[in-house]
């Protein structure tokens, strides 16, 4: 996964994220909650445009991702920055020795988690690395998008110079995704394919783990508009703190 798609996953990503509103509005959810941020730790960073934002802000942050090809875009990136630690890690059993004031882990990771015990040692794992009153924020593509939006749809479209279409095929408990990318390079188009699968999960089997781990959810939002979710919100962010 995420091969020669890390070529292009910013583009694609830049279109479709407000990166400085969504640090304002996880930042505004940190401030309600009398939350004083130090140190961060960002999972599954991708190719470190979330990342770059916090350390614009001069908070200090540690960031890691599975793929190889993502670390080196955010490498690049994230070069000139001296308050940041990136390393390659799993989510499920990362190792640092260090706790964080505010965890993070964005954009479908949990979907990419193939069992429901994955995802518990993922949180257990998170649980150890957090301070006593900070919070973790991450989200889940919803039933109703990996089902009923996603499906099995064909999409096609067009961005700037990116050409694609994303084909879908949908299982009981999981959903593949076909998608042919192609770049425009002068006259020429590169194609580049790539194949991704996502699991689909409820959110009364996460809260079960969640609960079961010992967080405190804190709230429940849609993550697109911040606001309460519905019946029909394509991706749900959960707020968590330890419970005392």
């Amino acid at each position: 996964m995420y091969k020669e798609f890390s070529y292009i996953y910013d583009k694609l990503m830049k279109t479709q994220v407000d990166y400085n509103l969504l640090v304002l509005n996880l930042l505004k959810i940190c401030k309600k909650n009398n939350l004083y941020i130090k140190d961060i730790l960002e999972c599954a960073m991708g190719t470190g445009m979330l990342t770059e934002k916090f350390l614009e802000k001069n908070f200090n942050v540690d960031g890691f991702d599975i793929s190889s090809d993502m670390l080196a875009v955010a490498y690049n990136r994230l070069e000139k920055f001296q308050n940041k630690n990136i390393f390659k890690a799993d989510v499920r059993y990362f190792n640092i020795d260090k706790k964080y004031d505010l965890i993070l882990c964005l954009f479908d990771c949990v979907n990419y988690l193939k069992t429901l015990n994955d995802i518990e040692k993922f949180l257990n794992n998170i649980y150890i690395k957090m301070k006593e009153d900070s919070i973790f924020f991450f989200d889940l593509n919803s039933e109703y998008k990996l089902k009923k939006y996603l499906g099995n749809n064909i999409f096609i479209n067009e961005q700037m110079d990116i050409f694609y279409t994303w084909e879908n095929f949908l299982k009981k408990t999981y959903i593949d995704f076909k998608i042919n990318f192609f770049i425009k390079e002068k006259n020429l188009y590169k194609r580049i394919e790539e194949t991704q699968r996502q699991y689909i999960y409820s959110e009364e089997e996460i809260e079960k783990i969640i609960q079961k781990v010992g967080f405190k959810k804190v709230e429940k939002l849609d993550f697109d508009t911040f606001e309460k979710v519905n019946e029909k919100s394509y991706r749900i962010l959960y707020i968590l703190k330890k419970q005392k």
